[in-house]
């Protein structure tokens, strides 16, 4: 795994890895949006300069993929399954707590709810063997030669940053009224009796065959 899982890092390690894969999907995003529309693009809902999922998608291939590098069809259909689970439920999150849709995917063929999509999906699968074969190494590399000092400090702010920008964000656009309405507990019961129901039935059902 070019010695990015097995050795042994500490938490700033892993911040400031966080931090910086962030800032390297921004700067992806960005740039596509950027030309696509032919005027500076902010991606993301962020105000600075870092998307959080691309940190958490980040670090996620890089320990989910690491007992498979042997296999490279495996990275790519671990990397796909696990990053698409992980970009529906984050657009559901988003879209639940700031009423609105972040990323639309309705332009795409196959496609569920415009969250994910089969192009998107692929495309994961595809950052999963670019992480495990070329970002892994070159984060160890780049951990191995930058003084820890840098590393620790940007491990701080760099984060630090990213709280402060997301607390702001939240309390400017965070959807009370939706929220409620999702996570109150007459919803919630009422989801439990309907599976509770449905069970209930098939085992009806199952005893009546018998």
């Amino acid at each position: 795994m070019g010695g990015i899982i097995t050795e042994h890092l500490g938490i700033e390690h892993w911040l400031f890895v966080f931090s910086i894969y962030c800032i390297l999907g921004w700067m992806q995003e960005s740039a596509i949006e950027s030309l696509y529309h032919k005027r500076p693009i902010n991606r993301g809902f962020l105000k600075g300069p870092y998307i959080p999922i691309y940190g958490v998608g980040g670090i996620l291939l890089l320990f989910i993929c690491a007992p498979f590098r042997n296999d490279p069809v495996l990275v790519f259909l671990v990397a796909l399954v696990s990053c698409t689970i992980l970009e529906y439920f984050t657009g559901w999150l988003m879209e639940t707590f700031f009423g609105k849709q972040f990323w639309d995917y309705s332009m795409l063929k196959l496609t569920y709810k415009n969250r994910i999509s089969l192009l998107s999906s692929l495309f994961w699968g595809v950052m999963g063997l670019f992480v495990t074969y070329i970002v892994s190494d070159a984060t160890a590399f780049v951990l191995g030669k930058l003084p820890h000092q840098f590393i620790s400090f940007a491990a701080v702010i760099i984060p630090l940053f990213m709280t402060i920008d997301f607390l702001i964000t939240v309390k400017k656009q965070i959807d009370t009224e939706k929220i409620g309405k999702t996570f109150r507990l007459a919803n919630i019961g009422s989801h439990i009796n309907f599976i509770s129901r449905r069970f209930g039935h098939n085992d009806k059902d199952g005893d009546d065959d018998e």
